[in-house]
């Protein structure tokens, strides 16, 4: 029994990659698990909503301001959960048109029903949709959410699909933003402009998230 726990532990010690990425795991499992908790009781709860919006659109009016988000951008949002509140502030403050997509449908039937109470039907759509082979050639900006899963694959999609001069804004938790950025750096069509960590009161890791502006 000695010797097989020896090799076990020389084994994990030769491939430290293995912690992280367990680590990495349940990290974005509580992260997920998090926002998910906040995007339903919020469509139930006004007070919570209301916090949400106050602490969260601050982040995202400061992201849209950094990354050159303009009335004129015809926008996707990918993973727009049941409380789009990327939509929201992005409809409200930059007076953009923009389509959210989530792949579950109780969140599409509760951030239609939230569009539709907050009169913002004519700025945002919602509709069920997958991000790995959703058609995204029509966009000039498209924004994936940091719960977007599996972000490989969406990004892959978006990156092959595309059109040229897309600008693509990629939300990450902190924990995996280096990773990411490694990630788009292999990509030869793909130029990494501008980014932005976001962790707001009283959100800690690995709550926080990083905002990665992207050029094809």
């Amino acid at each position: 029994m000695k010797t097989k726990k020896n090799v076990f532990i020389k084994r994990r010690g030769k491939h430290p990659i293995y912690k992280w990425i367990s680590v990495e795991k349940l990290a974005r499992k509580i992260s997920n698990i998090f926002w998910n908790w906040v995007d339903l009781s919020s469509c139930k709860m006004d007070k919570l909503a209301e916090l949400y919006e106050i602490l969260i659109s601050k982040e995202y009016k400061k992201e849209s301001k950094l990354f050159d988000i303009s009335k004129d951008d015809n926008i996707l949002h990918i993973g727009c959960g049941a409380y789009p509140i990327t939509a929201i502030t992005l409809a409200k403050n930059n007076g953009v048109k923009i389509t959210g997509i989530d792949n579950n449908l109780r969140a599409i039937k509760l951030a239609n029903n939230l569009i539709n109470k907050k009169e913002l039907g004519e700025k945002i759509k919602i509709e069920q949709g997958n991000g790995t082979d959703y058609p995204v050639e029509e966009f000039d900006t498209i924004i994936v959410s940091g719960c977007a899963s599996p972000k490989i694959e969406i990004l892959e999609h978006v990156f092959g699909r595309a059109k040229s001069r897309t600008k693509i804004i990629v939300r990450e938790m902190n924990l995996a933003a280096k990773p990411l950025a490694n990630f788009i750096d292999s990509h030869d069509d793909i130029n990494i402009i501008n980014k932005m960590k976001s962790r707001p009161f009283p959100l800690i890791e690995p709550l926080g998230w990083h905002s990665f502006y992207l050029k094809k």
